[in-house]
Formats: C-alpha cells, structure tokens, sequence
C-alpha cells in the first residue's frame, strides 16, 4: 500500500510538473510571437519571472510543516500560475512603460525568491522563516514583485480575459497570504518577525 502512494504520489508530481512547463512555454511562445509579428517587446519581465518561479517550483524541497487546508491548495496554483493563461494584445501602455513596470517587479520578486531559494514553494508550508533582504520591508515581498509585474503586463496588454486573470490571481494570491501566515504562526520564529515587520504586502497600507 505505501509503495502504490508513493508511485501515485511520484506520478501526481510529474504530472503537475509537465502541466505547468507547457503552460509557460505557450505564455513565452504567444508572447514571443507577438514580439515578432508586431516588433513591439510584449511580456519579457513576467515571462522571465514565471519561468524562474517555475524553474523554483521544480527543485523546491521538503517543508517542515505544510497546510493540509482544500482552500491552501486550491489557491496556490491559481494564484501563482493564473496569468500564464493571459495572451498579448494590443493598445496597452507604451511598452518601454510597461516593460519598465514588468522589470521592477521582476526584479523585487527575484530578489526575494532569491532569499527563499529552495526553500521556495506553492501550497502554504513552513520550510524556513525568511527575514532578510526585502522581507526585512514587508512580510510577503515576493507576491507585492508579482503584483506590479502583472500590473504592468495587463497595462501593456489590456483586455478583459487578461484583467479578469489579473483580478483571480491577485484575490488567490491574497488568499495565499491568509493561508501561510495562519500556518507561520505557529512557530515562534514567525511570530517575532511579523511583531517586527507590520505589513504584509504594501509598506503602510496592508
């Protein structure tokens, strides 16, 4: 019985990770194909951010405590991967604004992916208090480099589907937040930093 779950388990996990490697290679090939039918660069921050959160995801290791709510599961991989669903589309921001948004949130979020390393994962889990570099601002830096860069892809391409996608992933990505510090908590660790550090996402709003 455990070798027939560990196996499902194994094929669970490599179906999720083809899933998520053909999502990202249509986002960069749809984006990649509207740079060169238009000339116009579409997308280059939030493709190079979701292939490193994807990169991440797949070399992630074990945590030490992991949420076992249906509602932290649901909203991990929506909220990290929903806007792989959204598509170019012209009329948006001139993209030396919009690409220039993109790479400041690209760059936040790198810089505190950086932090996590493999410690980096989906669903909630303890797998180290992080409190260095950009979590010594906000408690969640990586999901606020996320927010701007998806901000400044749906500036640069506007439709509705692409700010539906934005609204959904920004909503599960609240979620996420709920959900991990709900789990954080518990350690004493945790607990200290966030009496240090008051807020989770935007410096002195939330």
């Amino acid at each position: 019985m455990g070798s027939s779950d560990a196996s499902l388990r194994r094929a669970a996990r490599l179906l999720t990770q083809g899933l998520l490697v053909t999502l990202f290679l249509i986002f960069a090939f749809a984006n990649f194909h509207h740079w060169q039918s238009t000339g116009r660069p579409s997308g280059l921050g939030t493709t190079i951010l979701e292939g490193w959160a994807a990169f991440l995801f797949l070399v992630r290791r074990p945590p030490r405590a992991v949420s076992l709510t249906t509602l932290a599961w649901v909203a991990a991989p929506i909220g990290s991967f929903a806007m792989l669903l959204a598509r170019p589309h012209s009329g948006g921001l001139a993209p030396i604004a919009a690409e220039g948004l993109q790479l400041a949130g690209l760059l936040l979020a790198l810089a505190s992916l950086g932090m996590l390393g493999r410690s980096f994962g989906l669903v909630a889990a303890n797998r180290g208090v992080k409190t260095a570099g950009p979590y010594g601002l906000i408690r969640h830096p990586a999901y606020a480099g996320y927010l701007v860069a998806y901000a400044g892809y749906v500036a640069e391409n506007p439709s509705l589907r692409n700010v539906a996608l934005l609204c959904l992933s920004t909503a599960f990505q609240l979620v996420r937040i709920r959900e991990e510090e709900r789990l954080l908590i518990r350690d004493s660790v945790y607990e200290r930093y966030r009496a240090r550090v008051r807020y989770r996402l935007i410096p002195l709003l939330y």
